[in-house]
């Protein structure tokens, strides 16, 4: 394929992830499946696309990928929202995860037999939901604003929780093959953790007393995606957690007016065009991202895609547990029950662990294209059903906007 002939495929592929987000908007269809299908199309189907002239590429698309959404999760997460009008977010996501962890590690490591370490991070690639795919259908929903408020926060607090959990979890797997004692890969990750979280506090602060000083310049949301990326690089460089960086970094960033008492007017309007450029870069990545994904599935393993439909229902019924249990004492919430339940889409976070998996060569990482693929799959079709079914059970309600992570 020629050089021009990909750049015309690029630019015809941005209109596609365009119309798919518009089309997303205003019905409530998820893009990713129209982007994960034309991939599969342009690959495996009419192999327009070489998948292995890209295949090199994978990695440095899915740790952008991670770095920009960790850092978008962060810079778009209020705080104080989650503090003084959403308890029970914070509940549910525990809630969430922890009974999704639960109900797909108890079956790999007891039926499947795989090893202890590896059933639970399969768990905790598909533990969390999809914040751009539930957002977008909870901001069609008519439903109270208590619900919606709920599933948007409980949606941003679920990337950054379990992309670290699999994170730590790939390190130690990959550490214990190598014949690394347990207490060392425990002190390793906790000094990895302690790095990532330090410099991302001092880096944040300082970045905002930056941003007072930079008040005129016309670029300076371009340098903030700079800087992440070059500390990023130099936390891992110091042996730290990039990605807890990445993620303390955008907490700073998008809360420090309130935390850091940085009230100028200047530091506000910089912050908001931080998190327009962000939220356009995290578009540009999650286009051609899931178009990737849909160039490497292969669906040439039956009995994995059939086990991934089977997980997406027990993840279904994993979040009817966590639900009942974080709604106890309100009304509001078991009245909606059922809309909360089917809310379990995964998508982006799952979608580039998977690629992390693959990259760390550990014994159980073939299966995991294809399985956690079809889970994905599966799950967004059942949010996209739930939300149709129990998402206009009010008609005299006016949809209500949801917290937008941007």
């Amino acid at each position: 394929m020629t050089t021009i002939a990909i750049i015309g495929i690029a630019g015809a592929l941005l209109i596609i992830g365009f119309l798919t987000d518009f089309l997303f908007r205003k019905t409530g269809f998820p893009d990713i499946l129209i982007l994960i299908a034309l991939g599969y199309v342009l690959g495996p189907v009419f192999h327009i696309v070489d998948t292995t002239t890209i295949t090199s590429a994978a990695q440095l698309v899915a740790s952008l990928a991670l770095i920009v959404i960790i850092f978008n999760g962060g810079i778009g997460f209020d705080i104080s929202k989650v503090l003084s009008s959403a308890p029970r977010a914070i509940l549910l996501v525990i809630l969430g995860v922890a009974v999704s962890i639960a109900i797909i590690a108890a079956p790999a490591y007891l039926l499947f037999e795989w090893p202890l370490l590896d059933s639970i991070l399969l768990g905790t690639v598909v533990g969390g939901t999809s914040s751009a795919i539930v957002i977008g259908l909870v901001s069609r929903a008519q439903v109270p604003p208590e619900i919606s408020s709920l599933l948007s926060l409980e949606s941003i607090l679920n990337s950054p929780i379990v992309i670290v959990v699999a994170l730590i979890l790939i390190q130690a797997i990959s550490a214990g093959e190598a014949g690394v004692e347990l207490a060392s890969i425990g002190q390793g990750i906790g000094t990895q953790i302690a790095v990532g979280f330090g410099i991302g506090i001092a880096a944040g602060f300082f970045w905002l007393w930056m941003l007072t000083l930079m008040k005129k310049e016309e670029y300076n949301d371009i340098l903030n995606l700079a800087i992440v990326f070059l500390l990023y690089f130099a936390v891992e460089y110091l042996n730290g957690s990039g990605v807890v960086f990445a993620l303390v970094f955008g907490l700073i960033l998008g809360n420090g007016l309130t935390v850091g008492k940085f009230k100028l007017e200047q530091t506000a309007n910089a912050l908001y065009m931080m998190r327009r450029f962000t939220s356009q870069v995290y578009f540009f990545v999650k286009t051609f991202f899931f178009i990737y994904l849909g160039l490497i599935i292969t669906l040439d393993q039956p009995m994995l895609v059939a086990l991934g439909v089977g997980v997406g229902l027990l993840l279904l019924l994993g979040r009817n547990i966590a639900v009942l249990l974080s709604s106890i004492g309100s009304d509001e919430l078991l009245s909606h029950k059922w809309l909360l339940t089917t809310m379990i889409a995964r998508g982006e976070s799952a979608a580039v662990l998977i690629q992390m998996v693959i990259a760390s060569k550990i014994k159980t990482a073939d299966v995991y294209p294809n399985l956690v693929m079809s889970i994905i799959l599966t799950t967004v079709i059942i949010s996209a059903v739930g939300m149709l079914f129990f998402g206009r059970n009010n008609d005299d309600m006016e949809p209500q906007p949801a917290i937008e992570n941007e």
